[in-house]
Formats: structure tokens, C-alpha cells, sequence
């Protein structure tokens, strides 16, 4: 990406990476342009590619698809500073999350209602509180050491040591290695990666409801009182989906729906103390 009289300037090519769109059906959107309004390419952009002002190449193709006000995966991506294997792991995982369906499809392309997802996503952070501490200071772009990574999650040096070669769930990869004058390889992680991982990391023993501290649990959200509303709730809709039974209930007692994701899942396993 360029800038081009202060305004942030993109080739096709760039398009399509973060609008999530093919070439081809980008050339033909060009080709179209007496009919689609198809902006014209920026007369003096360097290089040999056709180049478009981003910001006027946006509104044009949201008005085109009608996605005014939602975004997609690659706009959440490029908002939040969720990695894009984050973004798709929470769509995978809706029907235990309650993340928000997508409001609206243009091909291949998934739209979300910002507010809405923004909404669901503040729940989600809430509900994962319980799992992990993480030192947010410094910038997501940050290239950090393992050692550097540990002290991010608020661990020890030597207990992420094997992680790089016994890879534990959701652990990044390292963004670049070098070998040092002893022949030992120094891995560097992107920072927001390591923050990703701390959000999606699994702990033992479930949620950590009120008033349960330091006693032990059978499993999670044992002891707490929404979870007999859960049970009561699946009994009542055996064949609702679990993210629409989790809206539905924080709807009707209160809290976040990602909250109430994590509730009617332990109360499926555990139907019964």
C-alpha cells in the first residue's frame, strides 16, 4: 500500500487481499465500469498497476453491495489487529461462542454488523478473563523473544521452553529465526500473536464463577446458579443451537451471550450433578 497526495493508495491486488475478493472478479467489476460506476484508477500512481484512492474504492463497492456499516473478516482484521486465523477459529467455533452469524454474504465475502460484533466480542474477552493474565503494554507489530513472549503471558521463562517444538493448542509460530554464534536458533514471535494465544489458551477446570473460590470444582460452572438456568433452558429446547440458546438466556437473566456459551455447554455435558 502507498500514499499518494496523503491518501492511502492500493492495487488490485492489495484489494483483493483485504477485501477478501478474487482478481478476477475484480477485473470484471473494472471492466463493467460505465455501468457499475467503478472508480477510475489514480492517473498518477507510480508503478505499472492500476492503483485506486482506498478510501473512495470502499465506499464505492459498499454502496455497490449494499455492506454500508458491516464489515468483513479482513476489515475486523485490519480494525481489531486479530490475526486472520483468530478471526476464523471464533466463525468455527460459534456454535459454543455465540459469534454473531454474519449479516450479510456477497459471494464468498462474510459482512458483520461492527456494533453487533464489537458487542459480542467485549462479552467474549469477559467471559475469558477467568483464563489468562496477559501484559498488553507495547504494540502488536512488536517482534518479541520466547523469553519476552513468557513474560507477556505472565509465566516463566522455563515453562514455555518446549513450546516451540510440542506445541501447544492455538500456539503461534514464529514470524522469523535466526541461529546464533552457538548454533542455538533464536525464535521471535509477532506480539499480537502471543496476546491471541493467551486469549485462546485452555486452562483445566472451566469457568470461575462467583462466589466459588477455593473450593473444587467437578467441572465448569459447577455451583453456579446459571447453571441449573441452563440446564432447565436445554431441557425445555433440546434442538436449539447453543449460541442462540446462550443469547436467548442472557437476554433473559443478564450477562454477556459468550458467557452463556460456555454455561450451556458444561450443562449439556453435565446434565445432572
Amino acid at each position: 500500500m502507498a500514499i499518494l497526495n496523503g491518501r492511502r493508495v492500493s492495487t488490485r491486488r492489495e484489494l483483493a487481499d483485504k477485501h477478501d475478493l478474487s482478481l478476477t472478479y475484480l477485473e470484471k467489476l473494472y471492466r463493467e465500469r460505465e455501468t457499475n460506476g467503478h472508480p477510475e484508477p489514480v492517473p498518477d500512481a507510480a508503478g505499472r498497476e492500476l492503483a485506486w484512492y482506498d478510501a473512495d474504492w470502499r465506499r464505492w463497492y459498499k454502496d455497490l453491495t449494499g455492506t454500508a456499516g458491516l464489515e468483513s473478516r479482513a476489515e475486523l482484521q485490519e480494525r481489531t489487529g486479530l490475526g486472520r486465523s483468530t478471526l476464523e477459529l471464533f466463525y468455527r467455533e460459534r456454535e459454543t461462542n455465540g459469534h454473531p452469524e454474519p449479516e450479510k454474504t456477497v459471494g464468498n465475502t462474510m459482512y458483520w454488523n461492527s456494533k453487533a460484533w464489537d458487542r459480542w466480542y467485549k462479552g467474549y474477552q469477559a467471559a475469558q478473563e477467568w483464563r489468562t493474565e496477559i501484559d498488553r503494554s507495547g504494540n502488536a507489530e512488536d517482534e518479541i523473544t520466547l523469553s519476552q513472549a513468557a513474560r507477556v503471558l505472565k509465566m516463566e521463562p522455563t515453562s514455555i521452553t518446549k513450546y516451540p517444538t510440542r506445541k501447544p493448542k492455538h500456539w503461534p509460530d514464529p514470524i522469523r529465526e535466526e541461529k546464533t554464534d552457538s548454533g542455538r536458533v533464536k525464535r521471535y514471535y509477532r506480539r499480537g500473536d502471543i496476546w491471541q494465544y493467551g486469549e485462546l489458551r485452555e486452562r483445566s477446570g472451566g469457568g470461575r464463577p462467583a462466589g466459588t473460590a477455593g473450593t473444587t470444582r467437578r467441572y465448569p460452572y459447577d455451583g453456579d446458579e446459571r447453571l441449573e438456568k441452563a440446564r432447565k433452558a436445554l431441557k425445555a429446547n433440546p434442538n436449539m443451537p447453543v449460541a442462540t440458546l446462550a443469547g436467548e438466556l442472557a437476554r433473559e437473566h443478564g450477562g454477556a451471550a459468550g458467557t452463556w456459551s460456555h454455561i450451556v455447554s458444561s450443562a449439556r455435558q453435565n446434565p445432572e450433578d
